[in-house]
């Protein structure tokens, strides 16, 4: 099973968006799962929706498949079922419990499955990926950024930057120690683009990384 892992320093990066940028340029290539860590008790959801799935989470994970949560508009993985992946997965657990989840979507959920995508930080320490992307958002200052952001972005195979504001965010420039972070990783940054689709991108470097990857021939 091929992995490509999109990671993050905090959220409202851009993650989901590029998650389904690459699932468009390869439809029907690829299965998707979302990883949600619950770090204390008290913290059921990063975004306190108390409709979410997380709130199901009465033992130590929770592999989610139903595709009446999946699908729910405007969710991240209601865009990628939207999307020409093949499946879907949204697992969420606690720390101590990813060893145990991952050999359960091993077994259940991850066999025979050619090429997956995978969104979080936690499960790369148990799950490696063969390409490494960590998308930032210059937009949002330094002081959001999670623990061991730093080691993600030294060890990604590419820095996808997203340039695109907030409507509502009033800054003219970026930060200028999120600038100074970007400049140490500045031959592997790749700039997000408007299109939806990998290989209209202008800098063709992600596309042709994920093609020789899956060995995809276009």
């Amino acid at each position: 099973m091929k992995v490509v892992s999109v990671a993050a320093p905090c959220n409202g990066s851009g993650k989901t968006s590029l998650l389904v940028s690459i699932a468009s340029t390869f439809p029907q290539v690829f299965s998707a799962a979302k990883f949600t860590t619950i770090y204390r008790e008290e913290r059921f959801c990063p975004v306190k929706d108390h409709d979410c799935a997380c709130r199901r989470l009465e033992g130590k994970y929770l592999v989610c498949t139903d595709p009446e949560v999946l699908k729910q508009p405007d969710t991240d993985t209601g865009k990628l079922s939207a999307t020409a992946v093949r499946n879907v997965y949204w697992c969420i657990a606690r720390l101590e419990s990813y060893p145990e989840m991952l050999a359960e979507l091993r077994e259940d959920c991850f066999d025979g499955i050619m090429a997956l995508l995978m969104e979080g930080n936690t499960i790369i320490q148990f799950l490696t990926p063969h390409l490494r992307l960590f998308m930032v958002n210059p937009w949002l200052p330094l002081s959001w950024w999670k623990e061991h952001s730093d080691e993600h972005l030294e060890k990604a195979d590419f820095v996808v930057v997203n340039p695109f504001r907030d409507a509502s965010s009033s800054a003219d420039k970026w930060p200028p120690n999120v600038e100074s972070v970007l400049r140490r990783v500045e031959s592997k940054q790749i700039l997000m683009e408007n299109s939806p689709r990998l290989d209209l991108w202008q800098d063709r470097r992600l596309f042709q990384a994920i093609s020789a990857l899956i060995g995809f021939h276009n």
